[in-house]
């Protein structure tokens, strides 16, 4: 899992979408995108749709498109670019650890998360699902 940071947070993806991490790059601005789409970037002969990491993830904060990393995902044989603060590091987690969130929470997105891991520190890992978080709530 490819494990990154968003607003203070650790989120984790599965490696087998991810094609590869990018510097953030200003977007050209696309009229009429959905919210959370910053735009488009040209990206090795190729055209990347890019995504606001925490839009999509449902946080508030300081908006995304300033420093940080790009993680160009292939979804659909499209590419696509989740815009994140940081890229912390590859973590192998094994299927023992995850953990369902519990359904108390009545998230509005409960097709993003795979589960969570218990950190070392108190907090959680959470584990997403790329294709998920790649489109717009339905």
């Amino acid at each position: 899992m490819l494990v990154f940071a968003v607003g203070g947070q650790e989120f984790a993806l599965p490696l087998g979408g991810i094609v590869e991490i990018a510097r953030a790059r200003t977007p050209t601005p696309v009229p009429g995108a959905e919210p959370g789409v910053l735009g488009i970037v040209p990206f090795r002969g190729a055209m990347v749709t890019v995504i606001d990491g925490r839009l999509r993830l449902g946080l508030s904060g300081a908006p995304m498109g300033r420093a940080g990393s790009m993680i160009v995902l292939r979804d659909s044989g499209e590419l696509v670019g989740l815009v994140v603060d940081a890229v912390a590091r590859v973590a192998l987690i094994h299927p023992a650890e995850r953990e369902p969130l519990p359904a108390a929470l009545r998230l509005a997105r409960t097709d993003l998360f795979l589960g969570v891991v218990p950190r070392r520190d108190g907090g959680y890992l959470f584990l997403l699902d790329a294709g998920a978080v790649l489109r717009p709530a339905p």
